[in-house]
């Protein structure tokens, strides 16, 4: 067993140390929550049944990322901006960042146990999602100028997935013995609004002889919402953008994008302390309909600046020149290269999208009645971009009705993710809430991350015993 457990640690290490990404809930390690099911639909839950409220649980998280205080901003003495510092802030880039941020409001929920092998769940949530990834030379080409790239491509890439989407969900756990149970649950997803960028990103390349300039561009944007609206775009009148807030309008368009998604749980306790498990979770798409649009661009053949498939600028003409000194029309120049970068606004059908699914390995284990230690290992797929994690937490409940948690995460760039949940069990109402993020809340001037959740929930049949109790040794 001791092999078992430095083993876990040295793999948790290795996770945590590369680690970029969203954390798993504080309400996973919480013993008398009942929401520690959530993520992970296989777990066990102390009481026999709850109700919630739309108080019943509330989650908002935020990613910033490099995107700090102290990376933007240089301040006096007294703490207020002096002057941007984006040197500084370019520097503190990695090859690819990440901006992300989530929201989950359970709208009504229940949950029961039937027998002694079943405990099935109902909810309806509001969930809300965004990841935007960028990479460093989105921000290192213009604060670095060009010249900073000579001989060596400046990459600009930008991928964006942003939800807002209704999920009604039914989870089924079964307990098969006292060692495995498993858990499911299918979910119905309705969509509200998104934003997804397929494809934006350029590349440019100066010349070290010539310093001439090579570019190659391509963008697929898609868009659609529940309330009606359409976009055009034309070369003289630019960008235009109508909606129609109609009740009615966005009422009928409320179930016209459907989805599916499920979460999968499975749960190995090879002793009575000791709990391992594995989970899947929001494993699904939704298919956008209502108000579906898409916005492309590539370089056009619109002149002497193009070959084969790029943009080659050696500077301008001595005509050129000559328009701009004698204060000529200048626009007429601008409108001239903007004929390189074509931009289509057009309805379509609709198009599929993936929400975020996440993968995780957890291990509980009881050193004594109420005192838990955890460690979970979470990868999250978002973006075409894979953040992982590991957090570390302990979990006390005292008097049966108190619930202390405290919770580490570590990951590259962020040693500072401490986390704190507290739960009152007050007779039939539970009341929680917590952050993965104290240290960050109290110092936002160095603050990358930043998450909070609470809740109110009605529960009964409250379980006495936290650990299940050693089989007796036959004589």
């Amino acid at each position: 067993m001791r092999r078992f457990f430095t083993l876990l640690i040295i793999i948790g290490l290795g996770i945590g140390f590369t680690a970029k990404g969203q954390t798993p809930d504080i309400t996973s390690f919480m013993q008398i929550n009942p929401f520690q099911n959530f993520d992970n639909p296989s777990c066990s839950t102390i009481y026999d049944g709850y109700v919630s409220l739309p108080t019943g649980q509330i989650h908002v998280g935020f990613n910033f990322g490099p995107i700090r205080y102290n990376n933007l901003f240089e301040t006096n003495a007294d703490g207020y901006p002096v002057t941007i510092t984006a040197n500084k802030f370019v520097n503190k880039l990695s090859k690819n960042n990440l901006l992300g941020f989530n929201a989950s409001m359970e709208l009504w929920g229940f949950g029961f146990r039937a027998g002694k092998k079943f405990f099935i769940t109902m909810d309806h949530r509001l969930r809300i999602n965004g990841d935007i990834r960028y990479s460093k030379d989105l921000f290192g080409l213009p604060v670095l100028g060009n010249m900073a790239y000579v001989d060596d491509p400046a990459n600009i890439n930008l991928c964006a997935n942003i939800n807002a989407y209704q999920e009604l969900g039914i989870s089924f756990r079964h307990e098969v013995n006292e060692e495995w149970s498993w858990g499911v649950r299918p979910k119905l997803l309705m969509g509200l609004a998104n934003l997804r960028t397929e494809r934006l990103s350029a590349l440019l390349y100066t010349d070290p002889d010539s310093y001439e300039l090579t570019m190659q561009y391509d963008a697929l944007i898609k868009a659609a919402a529940i309330v009606p609206f359409s976009m055009t775009f034309d070369r003289e009148h630019g960008f235009s953008f109508e909606t129609d807030m109609n009740a009615k309008a966005i009422t009928a368009n409320l179930f016209k994008n459907p989805g599916f998604g499920i979460d999968l749980g499975l749960s190995y306790r090879p002793i009575p302390e000791l709990n391992l498990s594995f989970s899947a979770m929001d494993l699904g798409f939704i298919f956008w309909k209502s108000s579906a649009t898409e916005m492309t661009s590539q370089l056009n053949d619109a002149g002497p600046y193009y070959n084969d498939g790029s943009l080659v600028f050696s500077g301008l003409t001595e005509e050129e020149l000559q328009v701009l000194i004698d204060g000529g029309n200048a626009q007429e120049l601008l409108d001239t290269l903007a004929y390189y970068f074509p931009l289509d606004v057009h309805a379509t059908d609709g198009y599929v999208a993936p929400i975020p699914a996440r993968v995780a390995l957890q291990a509980d284990y009881e050193f004594a009645k109420g005192q838990r230690v955890s460690a979970a290992a979470q990868l999250r797929f978002a973006s075409h971009y894979v953040q992982p994690s590991l957090t570390i937490a302990y979990d006390g409940c005292f008097f049966n009705m108190i619930d202390v948690c405290v919770a580490y995460t570590m990951q590259r760039r962020s040693f500072d993710n401490l986390g704190i949940g507290l739960g009152f069990n007050l007779g039939y109402l539970n009341i929680y809430f917590g952050t993965q993020n104290l240290i960050s809340a109290l110092n936002y001037r160095n603050c990358s991350r930043l998450t909070a959740t609470a809740g109110l929930v009605f529960n009964w049949g409250h379980m006495k015993e936290l650990v299940k109790k050693k089989p007796k040794k036959q004589e």
